[in-house]
């Protein structure tokens, strides 16, 4: 099986999972619900001058992944075609989920069964169009016809 057919599978049998365990909790009634209550003991040394030291750690960390490095070389490329389908990324699934939207308010669906059902579609969709996006931009670079 194909790496990208593979990983795509893998994101999708999750997004399923999370579906599902989602639409599980929200069915259970509040009696059955485990509710977990945090921050019991937080320790001592919290100040502001601490704190402001771990986040500058934590963004300096974060942007010396190379990952960063490679989306900026790709998203300023100079291929402007490449640049106008990664500015997409978000407004398909939200065009999708739209209508989702539409469909719900016709027939009156609860309100919260209908957020996560959108949340899903948008989801299902934005997965499958950033690997769609990651094959084109591989096969561009590798020399592929991109027909």
């Amino acid at each position: 099986m194909d790496m990208m057919k593979l990983f795509t599978a893998l994101l999708i049998v999750q997004l399923f999972y999370g579906f599902g365990i989602t639409a599980t909790t929200y069915a259970l009634p509040s009696a059955a619900q485990n509710h977990i209550s945090g921050f019991s003991d937080i320790g001592d040394g919290l100040d502001l001058q601490t704190i402001g030291e771990d986040v500058e750690q934590s963004l300096e960390s974060q942007t010396n992944i190379p990952v960063i490095d490679i989306g900026a070389l790709v998203f300023y490329s100079g291929n402007i075609l490449i640049d106008l389908i990664l500015n997409f990324v978000l407004a398909i699934p939200s065009m999708i989920t739209l209508l989702v939207h539409g469909l719900g308010q016709l027939i009156n669906a609860d309100a919260r069964l209908m957020l996560d059902l959108k949340n899903f579609i948008g989801i299902f969709v934005t997965i499958l169009y950033v690997l769609g996006v990651m094959q084109l931009l591989v096969g561009i670079r590798s020399g592929r016809s991109v027909a």
